[in-house]
């Protein structure tokens, strides 16, 4: 097997081997020709770049004369000599070699205080080019002398003539239409080196610029070009083996394409790239930059992107080397992360039927109740869809509790509290949430206990969540006649800690050893025909227990046996607590805080003067800016026997607050997220109101933000209670109801047993 594995191995590398020769010949090819391109690319960009710079050049020479117009133009009452003294002093102190004003009649007035009488066939030429330019929305124009060379006025060769139009302009009494400048090609030619294709002072380049028949116009140096030929293409033909033919190349350029091609020059091979003007707003419409550079530079910048390439393909095979080795020691990991997403994925999938399945069951139900609502033979039939639909509402409720507390606890944002409660309380409360549900299945339960000590400093509402979890699987599980059995019993860990040992036992369907393993894992579920598959879990039931438990320091152990049931163990640690009563307001979290003492109170009167008596209605002012809210609580309250004051906003409650009698609302239901002013500064600033009843009055946070953090917000406003929404009606109605006989003062021990931390 060793020897067989030592020849698959080596296999295995010549074949990697030669695919890796094959691929850097292929890399290699390929790279040459993507290189090529890439250069043509960067010489297209550095050809449009200098024929820009080109231009640029032209501009400030076109702005510099158009200064000059607006200057002679100041001289409108001005004589002739003065007209002439002014060009000659605009052409001593600008740019410009000569300057000349171009009547409408044909007269040229030059700054050498001279004026030329000559035929239009003189100035045919450059009027037809100005009438041209002017036509096609330009009126500035550049011209190379040769073109028009019948101008006597211009005695040197290398001359470009710029021209500007002028609109209704008078000077010395003449009517103007143009502006001439001239100044020296080589003004603007030295600027056409290409700094970039000089090496060791050697030119490796040079740009040129022709006109559609190959008439040089400028180049970078006087010579214009080493052949020294007054045509480009003349010069392709005598000394050069161009990659395309003359005709090709004229017909490119008459269409005003741009287009490249190699050509041999005493046996140094170029490459010219050329751009046409086409675009260009004041020169010929057929000039063409022209850019030739040396094919050295091209070949020394390929060798140069070639070694980098391949050096880089090298490091690619090292680092493609390392990857799959590195994969191989991590394939482990990669095959339990996989899972995980697929476990995850599953969940989704879960969580999908979940929700869509009871949510489906609500909108049919609702049909079913809407279609039939005046049936009266139909109401007992009514009711019943009423119950399953409130049931149904109930899960999804349930669901997506379990959802956020999931978010929150993976998050890290478990917030545990450590405050004095009693621990018979907290089991009557188990006892009263569980009781009716288990009889109603058909199970025995009972609860027992081994308490020393009945106070304790922990968190009463985890643990109390923690429990209700996991009975709440033990009476799904459980069939009926079945048993459910908690028992709490209590160790000393020393004289201030103790253990608090919660045993859930049921004689439910249990657990395979497989499920076991991974039943504290998030969205895990053990798929068993034996349970009752109406409603299923999210499968965040146990993780969230475990999560609690060790955030309290504590442990969890399960325990079961497939059809027999299931045990399972909590030990939480606590400090041993004093006795508190539940009326006693808890100052550590109701005290007035001074984010709110800045608050703007009414500044008029109350009607104080006289007060309420004799009412029989439990007055309520309701704070909700939530239309739907508003409709369903005030039917409700109502419909109750209560009497009811909305308003749509913080700001609208405190005033109407104020404004009422002394002693008129009993009770404040306060949404906590209003505009214009939320919950709790509007329950701060009534408690801050200069009136008896403002630290009388009940107020209750009614809200959907049932975090923590929310509930101490709320109290620490001064409100006295915390009821969450959806709102348990049953337990909604009773406190209402016992606010006349008893008012409530602000305490987190009077808290919703609906609220979530």
């Amino acid at each position: 097997m060793h020897v067989n594995n030592k020849v698959f191995y080596f296999k295995l590398l010549v074949i990697s081997m030669a695919i890796i020769w094959f691929l850097i010949l292929g890399y290699t090819l390929k790279l040459h020709s993507v290189i090529e391109k890439n250069i043509l690319g960067s010489i297209d960009e550095l050809a449009l770049h200098d024929r820009k710079a080109f231009n640029a050049n032209l501009d400030f020479i076109l702005e510099e004369l158009n200064g000059i117009a607006k200057r002679m133009q100041l001289g409108k009452e001005i004589n002739l000599h003065q007209m002439y003294s002014n060009l000659n002093i605009e052409s001593s102190t600008t740019l410009f070699a000569n300057l000349y004003l171009v009547a409408t009649n044909g007269m040229v007035y030059s700054d050498k205080f001279v004026a030329y009488q000559s035929p239009p066939k003189i100035l045919s030429g450059l009027m037809q080019q100005h009438n041209s330019i002017a036509s096609g929305g330009r009126e500035r124009f550049v011209l190379d002398y040769t073109e028009h060379s019948e101008f006597s006025a211009i005695s040197s060769r290398n001359v470009i003539i710029y021209g500007i139009k002028l609109t209704n302009t008078e000077i010395a009494g003449i009517q103007m239409s143009m502006l001439v400048g001239t100044t020296d090609k080589s003004f603007i030619q030295h600027n056409m080196i290409i700094e970039s294709f000089v090496d060791n002072g050697v030119v490796q380049g040079i740009n040129f610029i022709i006109d559609s028949s190959g008439r040089y116009i400028f180049g970078n140096k006087k010579t214009i070009y080493p052949g020294k030929e007054k045509n480009f293409f003349a010069f392709l033909e005598k000394n050069a083996t161009p990659s395309i033919d003359k005709n090709e190349a004229l017909e490119k350029i008459r269409n005003h394409e741009t287009f490249s091609f190699y050509a041999e020059e005493a046996s140094t091979k170029k490459l010219f790239y050329l751009v046409p003007f086409s675009a260009s707003n004041i020169v010929a419409p057929d000039w063409y930059f022209v850019l030739a550079i040396n094919n050295d530079v091209l070949e020394e910048q390929q060798s140069t992107y070639s070694l980098m390439g391949l050096s880089l393909l090298g490091l690619a095979v090292l680092l493609l080397a390392g990857i799959m080795f590195y994969a191989l020691r991590t394939n482990h990991k990669l095959y339990k992360a996989n899972e995980a997403i697929k476990v995850r994925s599953e969940f989704l999938s879960n969580m999908s039927h979940e929700i869509r399945t009871p949510l489906n069951g609500m909108i049919g139900l609702n049909y079913l109740i809407n279609t039939h609502l005046s049936d009266k033979n139909r109401m007992p039939q009514i009711r019943e869809w009423l119950k399953k639909s409130k049931s149904l509402a109930d899960y999804l409720l349930s669901l997506l509790n379990d959802i956020l507390d999931m978010s929150k606890l993976q998050s890290g944002k478990i917030d545990i509290q450590s405050e004095p409660y009693s621990i018979e309380a907290m089991l009557d409360d188990i006892w009263y949430m569980q009781s009716a549900n288990m009889e109603k299945k058909g199970i025995n339960f009972c609860i027992s206990k081994d308490i020393n000590w009945l106070w304790i400093i922990g968190d009463e509402t985890r643990t109390k969540q923690i429990l209700t979890n996991i009975l709440g699987n033990a009476a799904k599980f459980t069939p009926r006649g079945g048993t459910v059995t908690l028992q709490v019993s209590q160790k000393m860990l020393d004289g201030l800690h103790i253990f608090t040992v919660y045993r859930c036992e049921d004689s439910g369907i249990g657990m395979s050893p497989g499920f076991l393993k991974t039943i504290f894992d998030p969205f895990s579920q053990e798929q068993n025909a034996n349970s009752d598959n109406t409603i299923k879990g999210s499968g965040l039931g146990m993780p969230i227990c475990k999560e609690l438990v060790e955030a309290m320091e504590g442990t969890i152990v399960v325990d079961s046996v497939l059809g027999k049931g299931s045990i399972f163990t909590i030990s939480i640690p606590s400090r041993i607590g004093e006795p508190i009563s539940r009326n006693e307001p808890n100052t550590s979290s109701c005290g007035m805080q001074p984010e709110w003492n800045g608050i703007e109170l009414p500044s008029s009167s109350p009607r104080s003067d006289t007060d309420v008596h004799g009412k029989n209605k439990i007055k309520i002012l309701l704070a909700e800016d939530a239309d739907f809210n508003v409709e369903f609580l005030v039917e409700l309250l109502e419909g109750e026997g209560f009497e009811v004051i909305p308003a749509l906003n913080g700001k609208m409650a405190l005033e109407i607050f104020f404004f009422f009698f002394i002693d008129e609302f009993d009770i404040i239901l306060m949404d906590m997220q209003m505009p214009v002013m939320d919950g709790c500064t509007a329950a701060a600033a009534i408690r801050r109101l200069d009136r008896p009843d403002a630290e009388t009055v009940t107020i209750y946070a009614c809200t959907a933000n049932t975090f923590r953090e929310d509930v101490d917000k709320a109290l620490a406003s001064g409100m006295n209670d915390f009821l969450t929404k959806p709102i348990n009606i049953k337990i909604f109605l009773e406190k209402l109801k016992k606010v006349k006989s008893s008012p409530q003062l602000p305490s987190i021990l009077s808290l919703d047993k609906d609220t979530r931390n």
